[in-house]
């Protein structure tokens, strides 16, 4: 075939409008299985139909492009170009043309997932199909309304119109179309569970599909087989299967495909008990499945990886595949609930293409039906675009708007922002599923609380808003903030768990407080980590003064600039203890800034203001010089302890870290080895593979890294294996958990970190030890080393005791 269309040019006596029909001839069979070949034939095609001034062929040229690019998974481009021949086709004679854009353009919004347009498109390709005779344009637009009744699980009914379509393209000599309705069908049996009906069609279909080069075809029936001799247990064919057809999904390109066949690849690996190799695979897909964002097929490979470490008593893995999968799952959630008003709005659609054949006097009440489901989605739809999909509270839109019409009535009214205190520990100790349940139990307690006239919201995360409507008084607004208060302080009961949540709430009252949205929801803002700041579980009126907060800051990033060059920064050093021995060990640096009217100032009163003025990576540069020069006066190298210092992540990602360290090295003469820089996951998880290379290069200088306040984050776990980490630092709220009793799960979570640090060849250090019993348990755990106010508060060098077995500071606590 690719013969003969080169040789299409080598006559001369060919005209332009032959040359222009035998070009488009040749392209299309060569959209399924070489679209640029195809493309490239095209250009020149359309080039001669310009020159011609041939609309109509200019029309099915631009129809051919689309579909070029829809085989190359190019949707919204194949969108653009078959807009552009809709637009020429709508003045043609010729209504097949029209039909068969109408057609491209469903088959590219069903791939973007927009069932409602595509069937819009299906619907209008078979009204024109049919009123010019078109049996061909009929039978594509049936065919991909099967795919779509795949989609919607309507099994029988897609296998019914893929037979049909079969039947169509088998009679007209249509091998094409009859081959493409076998693939889906084959997909469709493997959706029913029909597994050797899928394969046997397949099978028979296969040496056809690649004798006509239609590699795409092959690749998506080669990918059901694989799937379907997995699920039967023909363990050794599946592997067969996969090595064969492999090299050919990746010359195509199909990336889902790849990732389905490594799946079962994997899974085959598993069930003939080659767990290494299972793992190494599933690994692979779960690397091309993120790659190319194909989330629902991350999470299957995740839940597989979870029950492989499970099988395999890797429990640290299994955790980690376990979380990562709760995770995704929560994070697909959202779009699980969009998806499903999709599909309502395609098996509406779906309903109109059934009505097609009845007679003409039901025409009106049927338009009059469809219309009424049309109005149901719309309002279906409008409700999900304006409510929370987890709490189906008001969202941040909605309660946006409706204030500015509160404020638009001119009326007294209070905005309460409130946001729950230490919610973020129920996500990490007990799962995302309880930490949701938590969130739909504290939205029903708020609209228990209030007046059916007023309005609750879920801004996102764990922070809620109300208006409070037509208020006599500004102080209603505060009684009614109590009254959430204390109901948020009643026990609630999840999933076994008895919890008690606590909120910080601040107040704003309009138009007092603000007379535009913007300007209310920062003041209630303000007055709520007001409330957080002085101690959580209260709730603060906002107060003009509060504002001046950031006039303060301001102040504050003036004064922090004196105080880089005027040296008013110092530092205080807390010590690290041997968690058995109780020998000291190292110290940790900690930073303060002695303000020259302030008093002396902890790193939360300044280290975010240095972090958004850029201010931060000279103040890290100085912590780091004169860290390590109190280290060698305290003669770090022959005593053998350590000197960690914290790095933010402006500063890790500074191109002058390196250099920074290399000269804070020279110029105090520390042993690279006494050296510790401590980052929090949140420092790498910015950009994995950067830090990455920044860390080998500084461990490349000989120094030590430790990845602090470990398994607040999201990805704690994976990190521990991709980095070159030495040293694993324990949050303390792990630490200092209430529920820390024998056999509960927050002691097996903080045994599985140690052991997992371990395993990999790390030390570990317990953060926050401030109990003879904390340090007790660390040790019995095998933790190595303990920090923390039972052994020493930090303090100036001036302060510091060297007895070995006492504290490492005269401080009283």
């Amino acid at each position: 075939m690719v013969n003969s269309v080169s040789a299409l040019g080598a006559s001369a006596a060919v005209s332009d409008t032959e040359r222009l029909q035998e070009l488009m001839t040749a392209a299309e069979p060569l959209l399924g299985s070489d679209a640029e070949r195809a493309e490239l034939l095209l250009r020149e095609a359309h080039t001669l139909s310009l020159s011609l001034g041939d609309g109509q062929n200019e029309a099915r040229v631009l129809t051919l492009l689309g579909l070029t690019y829809f085989y190359r998974s190019q949707f919204q481009t194949a969108i653009d170009v078959l807009e552009r021949a809709r637009t020429l086709a709508t003045s043609m004679p010729d209504a097949g043309i029209l039909a068969r854009i109408l057609n491209g353009l469903g088959i590219c919004a069903q791939s973007l997932g927009n069932y409602g347009t595509a069937m819009e498109h299906f619907w209008e390709s078979q009204q024109l199909a049919a009123a010019s005779g078109d049996d061909l344009g009929s039978a594509r637009t049936l065919c991909n309304v099967g795919i779509i009744r795949t989609e919607l699980g309507e099994y029988d009914l897609a296998v019914e119109a893929f037979l049909e379509v079969s039947s169509f393209g088998e009679a007209t000599g249509n091998v094409l179309l009859h081959l493409t309705s076998v693939v889906n069908l084959a997909f469709a049996y493997q959706q029913m569970k029909q597994d050797a009906r899928a394969i046997e069609l397949a099978h028979t279909h296969l040496p056809t599909v690649r004798r006509l080069g239609l590699r795409q075809l092959e690749v998506v029936l080669q990918g059901t087989v694989a799937r379907s001799l997995v699920k039967l247990g023909q363990l050794q064919e599946t592997l067969e299967r996969v090595q064969d057809v492999m090299s050919l999904a990746e010359e195509v390109g199909n990336q889902e495909v790849i990732v389905n066949l490594r799946l079962a690849q994997g899974l085959a690996f598993q069930r003939l008990g080659r767990s290494e190799e299972a793992q190494y695979v599933l690994q692979m897909a779960l690397y091309k499945a993120r790659q190319y964002g194909i989330k629902p097929d991350e999470r299957t490979i995740l839940n597989h990886l979870s029950e492989l470490h499970a099988e395999r008593h890797e429990w640290q893995q299994a955790y980690e595949s376990s979380r990562a999968y709760q995770v995704l799952e929560q994070t697909l959630h959202a779009e699980e609930v969009d998806r499903k008003a999709r599909m309502l709005g395609a098996q509406m659609q779906l309903e109109r293409l059934q009505q097609e054949a009845e007679v003409e006097r039901l025409r009106n009440a049927e338009l009059s039906q469809a219309n009424t489901a049309l109005q149901t989605a719309k309002a279906d739809l409008a409700h999900r675009a304006t409510h929370d999909a987890l709490t189906g509270l008001a969202n941040r839109a909605y309660f946006q708007s409706e204030v500015e019409r509160a404020l638009s009535e001119g009326s007294l009214f209070g905005i309460l922002f409130i946001d729950l205190d230490r919610f973020k520990l129920v996500n990490d100790t007990l799962g995302h599923d309880v930490g949701d349940e938590l969130l739909k139990q504290v939205a029903r307690q708020l609209t228990q609380v209030v007046r059916s006239g007023d309005l609750v919201a879920r801004m996102g995360g764990d922070e809620f808003t109300i208006i409070l409507r037509r208020l006599r008084s500004a102080q209603d607004a505060e009684r009614v903030a109590n009254k959430v208060l204390n109901q948020l302080a009643q026990p609630i009961h999840v999933r076994g768990h008895t919890l008690h949540v606590t909120g910080s709430i601040g107040v704003a009252v309009a138009p007092h407080d603000g007379q535009d949205v913007t300007t209310l929801q920062r003041h209630a803002d303000i007055a709520m980590y007001r409330a957080k700041n002085e101690g959580k579980n209260g709730v603060r009126i906002f107060r003009p003064t509060m504002g001046e907060e950031t006039t303060q800051r301001v102040g504050l990033e003036r004064d922090l600039r004196l105080a880089l060059a005027q040296d008013e920064l110092v530092l205080h050093y807390q010590g690290q203890f041997d968690a058995r021995s109780q020998m000291l060990v190292g110290f940790e640096a900690l930073v303060r800034w002695q303000h020259p009217t302030q008093g002396l100032l902890s790193p939360g009163k300044f280290i975010q203001v240095a972090e958004e003025n850029e201010l931060i990576v000279p103040l890290g540069e100085w912590v780091l010089r004169e860290a390590c020069r109190q280290a060698a006066l305290w003669e770090a190298n022959s005593r053998d302890f350590t000197m960690s210092v914290n790095v933010s992540a402006l500063q890790f990602e500074h191109s002058g870290l390196l250099n920074a360290v290399q000269q804070a090295l020279a110029s105090s003469g520390l042993d690279p080895q006494r050296l510790v820089l401590e980052l929090t996951e949140s420092v790498v998880l910015r950009n994995p593979e950067v830090a990455a290379l920044q860390l080998t290069r500084l461990k490349d200088l000989g120094i030590r890294v430790a990845l602090d306040d470990f398994g607040t984050g999201q990805s704690s776990l994976s990190l521990l294996r991709t980095l070159p980490i030495d040293v694993l630092k324990i949050d303390r709220s792990f630490v200092q958990d209430e529920n820390i009793a024998e056999g509960s799960s927050a002691r097996m979570l903080l045994n599985v970190m140690i052991t997992l640090a371990h395993g990999l060849n790390m030390l570990v250090t317990g953060e926050g030890v401030e109990t003879p019993e904390q340090q007790a348990l660390l040790d019995e755990l095998g933790c190595d080393n303990i920090q923390g106010f039972l052994l020493g508060q930090p303090g100036p060098p001036e302060d510091i005791c060297w007895t070995p077995l006492n504290h490492t500071n005269r401080h009283e606590h």
